[in-house]
């Protein structure tokens, strides 16, 4: 090389043919040499399809193995281990993907720089052996901080793992419960929790920042590497006689080496991330639970009778371990016989079941089936034998016909059909009644063994008398567990059972029962009055069980506009920013001056002065060490100041992203696309895509970011593709994992997963397409690349041969664009992330910039301290947003009194919960008007007049935190003395004093640790406490059991006085003393009065008739 090139000053005459041939012999082999490079940029592209596609495979199967072990896992899993159901999307979505990041691009790339590393060594061995032995030793300094890194960074992403899934608690929480916290006006108080909550995770963000860029500085000991070999050089030159040119070739290799290898390393982040995120799938899947529902071990009986048996049984909850909540439990259940289970809240009753199903197994005591302990029973075999209906039923975002399949898989159409008939739901498939389905569920299992806890609970009068008579029909012949709120879903029962902490205290026929005047049957069906059975209006839920529809495109708006609003979300820390910047644009200007340098040093070891090369290597060796001092300390300042723009900003887009969904109005979240978990999932991969892009990605960005706006753009609609198709993907893990017990109920785990695996299949179809595009533009990358060195060598042999350039001017030019060109490689593998956080740049502000049909906090409206309570509807009509083709209401009109109480009655779909709904103005009519205290209700500032509104739903919701935190939703501000009055009117004082904690109880998500009437009446409390001017009861003492709800019910008429009362009723006790009685048909009233005059009107009259139906299906007792 150095003979090639001659001394600097040779003359032209004597100089200019021996240089043309030399060029001419080196560039002779120049087409076998670039051949050679586009095959490599073709297995390059080779290589990223493949890696991108296994990855895709691999994570797409590690989704379905992952679903399937958390489907596989008992109760008691979910009860100590799973903090919510977010915990689970973060699974089957963040840690999946994590891993088929690092699968996909971090390791091929990480594989790529090492081969290139330990080639440019064996090179240097060949060449000069002495000079890259002294080197290998500071190889070490490249490998030890990578390594310190990684194990700080392993115990940093375990610890925001832990703290990261809280925010995504909250938000799904808040989603699937937003009418809930619209009524109690509580949107604030969430997206402040949820701000609390994503700061914790933010603080350990950025010290990840600081942590990822002392190592990536640390990789600046490269240059201090060279300085080294540039004085160790010199002596191997004057002293040893080797040749400049050998050197230098050596030298070049060892420090390409060592950066490939710091770039290598800088990939040790990503694999930290994916390890832990792998490790928390893995320890799910290697998880055998003590309930194993995938085991094939057990007996299975050849025939089955039905007698079940409780012999001495105890049983506490796993959450609940200082609770007994059955002691010495006996109970037989004959072959054939139906045993109802009744008795107050929290006695026990649904334990029963749950141990008949073995969702738990019992502390001690024997659960036996035709005299065989259940424990040595095959578990699915068991389950296949029973049915099961829940008071809470669920339906899966799919057709009628699949959700009826899940009871099972094999039915016909005709026995579809029949199964429908029987639970009175063949006619009403265009509007979901929450509790026919799941009867249809029963109903078509045709079980052995039928366990129905409180089935007809969301029934009407009549639906109810037709479905209990299919329900009396079916259990013919089979055994049956009833737990009973009515008299007429167990009067008929061969035995009851009456419970009372955990014992059964009375057992008998409802006669042998009412007999004993002084029992507990007895005194219980005192306690229960003539009631009314009215079914609640089905209003379109909202949550996990609606669909998200993947074709549903989102408002488009320019990338690059987008982008600039992002970065002007960052605004705040614009200090970060200008530091960030400053340091990614001196850093980027550390390749071209090394280069430089390395291009000008060339000609040193050619130099004959011993003198002048010892002057001019010390000069550039402590050139170098300069810059490896430079490249720590602006890393450092880079990478944190960009780590916490990229977590403040990522905080700031869920905050605000948050906070502008809780202003949506009602009928958004009741369409098909924004179901809760397509929500929450987009919350959480948004704001961590906007976080890679700005707090991992912006500097390279900054320095190259003309070179990759081509590529980013090709890539942008592939990914939200993909994206969406993930979001299906997190749907149907919400669901299945939600609605759990019915999942292992009805042993369908595996059509849950088939579901699961058709969602994928439209994300592996549009992971491979990127994958393909990914290849090729790695290719290409790599092509240009090498036609880029061709072309220089080519140009710069002839500009030497003319005597225009220097064969210094040469290599100085060619290292500098070597250098920029590497930057610009690694810029474009970079191209994925970039439009990920493109894409969500758009995805975000299409929710930040939609307007929300109903303003929640009009600053225009009126706020007003005080309302009398006058309520006015005038000639409205309405139909939901998300069923516009069923009018609930033409021209309907109603007058409700200040100070008085109105009961709205009547059929399923006849309206009345539509009411309450256009009173907290959940939803505008299309048109007249609504009217409280003469105001057109959309004049109010309607938060500040909801304060005055105070709701109760059928269906209590409780949010994960204490029962304390609960009852002051809404109320931060109430004392102690207030709470507790609140919980004794609620009738709920002494259950919560009688835990261990008491008030500081966890509910757990959803209250799942509390019954069903412990819940109702801490929501129940939650309303007296807010002190509404207007009080809506939607069939607020449902769930209570009859002395419950008489304390209740005592306190609700003690509120009632003065306050506007809209109550929606099923039973008579809570509406005989009304003021005024509407009785709705179809939308329209027929006819309005009191108790008395309605009554009075005899056989003709609506109400009347409706008594009548009651009476004829039996008095209800109600025994929550």
């Amino acid at each position: 090389m150095g003979k090639d090139d001659g001394p600097p000053g040779m003359s032209s005459e004597t100089k200019t043919v021996p240089v043309l041939r030399s060029f001419a012999s080196v560039f002779m082999h120049a087409d076998a040499v670039d051949v050679a490079l586009m095959v490599l940029g073709l297995v390059a592209a080779i290589e990223g399809y493949c890696s991108t596609r296994t990855a895709v495979r691999n994570s797409s199967r590690m989704r379905a193995r992952y679903l399937r072990a958390a489907l596989r896992q008992d109760m008691e899993y979910f009860d100590l281990k799973v903090g919510s159901t977010s915990d689970v999307i973060a699974g089957v979505s963040n840690d999946s993907l994590a891993v088929q990041d690092a699968l996909s691009e971090k390791v091929p790339n990480f594989v790529t720089n090492l081969t290139v590393f330990l080639g440019c060594y064996a090179v240097g061995f060949a060449l000069l052996w002495r000079l890259a032995l002294v080197g290998l030793p500071s190889v070490l300094l490249l490998v030890v901080p990578g390594f310190l890194y990684g194990r700080v960074l392993i115990g940093l992403a375990r610890r925001i793992r832990e703290l990261g899934t809280r925010p995504g608690a909250i938000a799904e929480q808040a989603m699937s419960s937003v009418r809930t916290v619209y009524s109690f006006v509580a949107e604030r108080s969430t997206t402040a929790r949820f701000s609390a909550a994503l700061m914790e995770s933010a603080r350990l963000g950025i010290r990840q920042g600081l942590a990822k860029g002392v190592t990536v500085g640390s990789n600046g000991v490269t240059f201090a590497i060279y300085a080294f070999n540039i004085w160790y050089g010199s002596r191997l030159v004057l002293y040893h006689g080797y040749k400049g040119g050998t050197f230098y070739a050596v030298s070049a290799s060892i420090v390409i080496g060592g950066v490939t290898l710091g770039s290598g390393l800088s990939n040790i982040k990503y694999f930290a991330e994916a390890s832990a995120a792998a490790e928390r799938i893995l320890e799910v899947l290697r998880r055998v639970p003590k309930i194993d529902s995938e085991s094939n071990t057990g007996e299975e009986l050849a025939t089955v009778a039905g007698e079940v048996e409780f012999r001495n049984v105890e049983f506490r909850y796993p959450s609940r371990p200082e609770s007994l909540v059955l002691a010495s439990f006996n109970l037989r259940v004959l072959a054939g016989h139906t045993v109802a289970l009744v008795g107050s809240s929290g006695s026990g009753k649904s334990t029963v079941i749950a141990l008949l199903e073995r969702f738990y197994d019992p502390s001690a005591g024997q659960v036996t089936l035709d005299g065989v302990d259940i424990r040595r029973l095959r578990l699915k075999w068991l389950r296949a034998q029973m049915g099961l209906v829940s008071q809470e039923p669920a339906l899966f975002a799919t057709s009628i016909k699949e959700n009826i399949l899940f009871g099972k898989e094999d039915a016909t159409e005709e026995e579809v059909v029949a199964a429908a008939k029987a639970a009175n739901a063949h006619d009403f498939v265009s509007q979901l009644s929450q509790g026919y389905n799941t009867q249809v569920r029963a109903i078509i299992k045709s079980p052995k063994i039928l366990l129905l806890d409180e089935a007809t609970s969301a029934l009407d009068t009549n639906s109810e008398r037709v479905v209990q008579e299919a329900l009396e029909l079916t259990s013919i012949g089979r055994t049956t567990i009833v737990i009973a709120h009515r008299l007429s879903t167990i009067r008929n029962a061969d035995l009851i059972a009456v419970m009372h902490s955990g014992e059964v205290k009375e057992l008998g026929s409802h006669d042998e029962l009412i007999a004993n005047e002084n029992g507990i049957y007895t005194s219980l069906i005192h306690l229960q009055k003539i009631k009314e059975s009215m079914d609640t209006d089905e209003v379109c839920a909202i949550g996990s069980h609606a669909e998200y529809d993947e074709n549903t495109e989102k408002p488009k708006l320019p990338v690059t506009s987008s982008f600039i609003r992002l970065l002007m979300l960052n605004a705040p820390e614009w200090k970060h920013a200008l530091m960030g910047s400053i340091s990614a644009i001196v850093f980027g200007g550390l390749h071209p001056v090394y280069a430089y340098a390395m291009g000008s040093m060339i000609s040193i070891y050619f130099s004959t002065d011993h003198e002048e090369i010892k002057d001019q290597t010390r000069i550039y060796a402590l050139f170098f060490v300069g810059l490896a001092v430079l490249s720590f300390l602006i890393n450092i300042a880079q990478h944190y100041n960009f780590g916490a723009m990229g977590e403040y900003l990522s905080n700031r887009i869920r905050e605000q992203m948050l906070s502008k969904i809780l202003t949506f109005e009602i009928g958004w979240f009741d369409c098909d696309k924004n179901s809760s978990g397509a929500i929450c999932s987009q919350l959480v991969n948004d704001a961590n895509a906007v976080r890679s892009l700005v707090g991992e990605r912006m500097s390279l960005v900054i320095q190259t970011v003309s070179s990759v706006l081509i590529a980013s753009i090709m890539s942008l609609s592939m990914f939200k593709k993909s994206m969406q198709a993930q979001s299906e993907c997190s749907k149907i893990a919400v669901e299945a994992i939600s609605n759990l017990r019915i999942v292992t109920a009805f042993s369908s785990q595996d059509r849950i997963l088939r579901l699961f695996d058709q969602a994928q299949e439209g994300l592996l179809r549009e992971s491979i397409q990127h994958s393909l595009f990914a290849g090729v533009g790695l290719s290409t990358t790599m092509g240009l690349l090498s036609c880029l060195w061709a072309l220089t060598f080519w140009y710069g042999g002839i500009l030497i041969a003319e005597h225009r350039i220097t064969s210094k001017a040469l290599f100085q030019t060619f290292l500098i664009l070597a250098s920029t060109g590497r930057v610009m490689a690694d810029a474009v593998t970079m191209t994925t992330d970039l439009a990920k956080g493109a894409g969500v740049a758009s995805s975000v502000f299409a929710i930040l910039d939609r307007e929300t049909e109903i303003d929640p906090d009009n600053p225009e409206g009126h706020k007003l301290e005080k309302i009398k309570g006058e309520v006015d509807i005038r000639e409205i009509d309405f139909a939901y947003p998300s069923r516009p083709d069923v009018i609930i209401f033409k021209g309907f009109s109603l007058s409700i009194q200040p100070g008085k109480s109105t009961a709205i009655v009547g059929k399923s779909g006849s309206g009345k919960s539509t009411i309450i709904g256009l009173v907290e103005r959940f939803y505008d009519p299309f048109m007249g008007v609504v009217e409280i205290d003469g105001r057109d209700i959309k004049t109010y500032n309607l938060r500040a007049l909801r304060k005055h509104i105070g709701l109760v739903s059928q269906e209590p919701t409780l949010f994960e935190g204490t029962i304390r935190e609960n009852i002051v939703y809404g109320t931060e501000t109430a004392s102690e003395e207030e709470i507790a009055s609140a919980t004794r009117h609620a009738n709920a004082h002494d259950f919560i004093s009688s835990l261990k904690d008491g008030y500081d109880t966890w509910c757990g998500e959803r209250g799942v640790q509390l019954s069903g009437g412990q819940k109702q009446r801490i929501a129940i409390a939650r309303a007296i406490l807010k002190n509404p001017a207007i009080l809506l009861l939607d069939e607020a003492t449902s769930a209570l059991d009859s002395h419950s709800e008489k304390v209740v019910q005592e306190a609700l008429d003690q509120l009632l006085p003065g306050r506007t009362s809209i109550v929606v009723a099923h039973r008579l006790s809570t509406i005989q003393n009304c003021d005024m009685i509407i009785v709705l048909e179809k939308g329209i009233i027929q006819e309005m009065g009191t108790h008395a005059s309605l009554m009075g009107r005899g056989p003709a009259g609506t109400y009347f008739g409706l008594v009548s139906l009651q009476q004829g299906c039996n008095q209800h007792l109600d025994f929550a």
